[in-house]
Formats: C-alpha cells, sequence, structure tokens
C-alpha cells in the first residue's frame, strides 16, 4: 500500500508523543524536529487539529482550540481573527460558509453560534430553538436550501457503564430561528460529521448511523439500509461526499466504502487495507496521471488499527461502484515534495476540504495532532502537500 504506513496508535492520538525522546514510532514528532523543513508551519496549528477550513471571499479561514484564523487564498501568512463576543472559556467545534456569511460554533457554551459577512464584525446568530442548556458540536450546510444544521449534545450517566451520548439536528429557517428534527431528536448515535446532498436528498454521516432528508423537517436514520450495511458503534461511518460527475453519495466507514444512493440497500466497495481500518473521509479532485478525478479517502488512526495516511483511486470506478472499488497504488496524485519528509503518509486523516475556485485550487488536509496541510492544483498537476 503506497500511502499507508503502520505507526503506534499513540503517535497521533497522545499528547504525550509530542515530548517523547524515542527513535522508534512514538518518537516521530521528536524526529521531526530534528530535521530541516523549509517551513514548520503556523505555531497554532502545529501539533494541533483544526476543527474547520473554509472558504469566506477572497480568504481561507480556520479553527483550532479557541483561536480562529484566516488567510488570503492567494497565499500569504495566516492571521488571528478577533471576535470579542465569542464565548470565554469555550473552544471551536465547527465553521462553514454559505458564501456570504461564515459561521462559528462554540462549545461546552449551549447554544452558540457567531457569524459574519468579513471578519470583522461578529454577531449572535441563534435567535430561538436550539435545544436549551446543550452545546452545538457540528454545523452542517444544507446547499440545496441555502440552510444550517445544527447538531447539539448532551449526555446522561457518570460512568463508563451508564454514560450515554444524545445528538440533535435542528434546521433553521436562514434567520437563526432553529426546529428540531421531530425523527432525529435525542439520537444515541455517533457525531453527525458531514452532509452530503445528491440533488434529491441529504446524507448525513453519523457514526452507527445515516441520517436522510429532502430538507428541513425531514431528517430520519435510515435504519433499514443502515441495519443491512451493520453500521454500529464499533464499525462507524465516518464521513460522505457526493461524486456529481458518477451521481455517487460515497460514504467512508470501517474497512470499505459505500454507496448510499442506490435506491436501496447500501453498495459496497473492496476492502481498504483491512476489515478494521476507520476510514476518515472520501473526497473527489482533480487528478494526475491522465486520469479526470481521483477520490481521496483518509485514514483514521484508533486503538486497534494505527494505520494512518490516505488511499485514492480513480473516480470514473465509482460506476457501477461495487466490490471491485480497491485503493490503486499505481499512479498518484501528490507530488513527493514536501516540507516534511514524512508528509501526510504518517499522520492521521481528520477530513478534507477543498477549494474548487478556478486559480485558487486548493485540497486541505486536518489532520489528528499533525497541523493543517495544503496542496495546490494548477490546472493539470498537484503542488505537493506542505504544512500551512
Amino acid at each position: 500500500m503506497k500511502r499507508i504506513l503502520n505507526l503506534a496508535a499513540a503517535v497521533l492520538l497522545a499528547a504525550a508523543v509530542l515530548v517523547s525522546c524515542d527513535p522508534g514510532p512514538a518518537g516521530l514528532f521528536a524526529l521531526l524536529e530534528q530535521e530541516q523543513p523549509l517551513d514548520k508551519g503556523t505555531a497554532a496549528f502545529n501539533a494541533n487539529t483544526a476543527a474547520f477550513v473554509t472558504r469566506l471571499g477572497t480568504d481561507y479561514y480556520a479553527g483550532v482550540g479557541a483561536t480562529l484564523l484566516r488567510r488570503p487564498a492567494a497565499g500569504g501568512a495566516w492571521e488571528t481573527v478577533t471576535d470579542a463576543g465569542a464565548p470565554a472559556g469555550s473552544i471551536i467545534t465547527a465553521g462553514v460558509s454559505d458564501g456570504t456569511n461564515l459561521y462559528v460554533s462554540y462549545s461546552p457554551a449551549a447554544e452558540s453560534i457567531r457569524y459574519t459577512s468579513d471578519g470583522t464584525t461578529w454577531n449572535d446568530y441563534v435567535v430561538s430553538g436550539l435545544p436549551a442548556g446543550e452545546p452545538v458540536q457540528n454545523l452542517l450546510y444544507m446547499e440545496g436550501d441555502n440552510r444550517l444544521l445544527a447538531a447539539t449534545q448532551h449526555s446522561t450517566g457518570t460512568s463508563s457503564s451508564d454514560y450515554t451520548t444524545y445528538y440533535t439536528l435542528a434546521s433553521d429557517d436562514g434567520a437563526g430561528v432553529f426546529t428540531a428534527e421531530a425523527t432525529a431528536t435525542d439520537q444515541v448515535c455517533g457525531y453527525p460529521s458531514s452532509i452530503a446532498w445528491d440533488g434529491t436528498n441529504y446524507w448525513i454521516s453519523a457514526g452507527n448511523t445515516v441520517f436522510k432528508g429532502t430538507g428541513p423537517g425531514t431528517f430520519d436514520a435510515d435504519d433499514t439500509n443502515v441495519t443491512t450495511a451493520g453500521f454500529s458503534s464499533t464499525n462507524p461511518v465516518l464521513g460522505v461526499w457526493y461524486d456529481l460527475a458518477n451521481t455517487a453519495v460515497i460514504a467512508a466507514a470501517t474497512g470499505k466504502l459505500w454507496k448510499l444512493n442506490t435506491g436501496g440497500a447500501y453498495a459496497a466497495s473492496g476492502t481498504f487495507g483491512s476489515s478494521t481500518r476507520r476510514l476518515s473521509s472520501a473526497i473527489v479532485v482533480p487528478a494526475n496521471g491522465g486520469l479526470t478525478d481521483a477520490v481521496v479517502v483518509g485514514v483514521k488512526s484508533w486503538a486497534s488499527d494505527s494505520y494512518t495516511g490516505y488511499y485514492e483511486y480513480d473516480a470514473a470506478d465509482n460506476t457501477p461502484f461495487d466490490s471491485t472499488v480497491v485503493p490503486n497504488s499505481v499512479w498518484s496524485m501528490v507530488a513527493d515534495d514536501s516540507n516534511y519528509v514524512t508528509t501526510l503518509d504518517d499522520l492521521s486523516i481528520e477530513g478534507f476540504y477543498y477549494d474548487d475556485t478556478p486559480g485558487d485550487e486548493t485540497l486541505f488536509a486536518r489532520t489528528v495532532g499533525g497541523g493543517l496541510w495544503s496542496n495546490s492544483w494548477n490546472g493539470t498537476a498537484w503542488s505537493g502537500w506542505d504544512r500551512e
């Protein structure tokens, strides 16, 4: 496997790794400090996980911890963005842009979403409707309706034997008035991580389930197909993406990808690495090597499977989508040059974001504890991964 290296899970999941001097896998970041990188990247991102990266106007915005940053899409340094009204003591959980405004959520502050049209003037967005006292853990953008979905969370119990986490999806009217989805309220599910729209239906990955709906007020768990696919807390679905050219909603799950919009039971790919490999995300981008598009599939390290990096395959394989869809190691969409020898091969991937604005095409990778990385497309080839 070209892009997947077997490293100890502690490399990416334990903060103690950052000060390790062990020359083995657990000392990866210590070894990086001994290298001579061209650019160590922005301090706020180093050894951290960005909650989001997105574009508003001519700037990229990203959130990490309690810090909000931006840089020009044309290039330049990241700078801190000040929002004096952001809730004290909270961290950024998500950020999305509808092209006009940027919306940023915070936790553990309850019902907290801030928004801006220019990165300078900020206001509270929530007027009413979110469950009282619950923090917003994620924001999802319904592009077909130009509306937000907020995922709020509350938990019960005090120990592992009785601790339960519940999520509620609430759709907004475009002006901060939210309404909880009747059949997606207090759901015992995984984190609602991403959304895809196929022109008719929205699909939301949520760990042990998939929510489906045609718009606000219609979301419900797709129970029959979820059960048939075998999604569960130990076999979760972590990300979704819509491949427009091949009309396929692709879900990144455990060991396999799945096509969701089949009109019936979900269709499974072949195995990606192993049956326990956590595939965190999938995204379609232009490809090197004479192909039109590539599917890039992130791998997220976890306790029982410490593999990292990402897979890739020809997006044309999504038609038809079946068990013949497997990683392709013959060609590479990523150039070899990078400002770290290890690049993304050794990092756990939380998710991708692709800006397809002509002239600014850039693919971002949010890594777990390894910073924010980017790769630029010039119309014919990718530049190679560089740390932001």
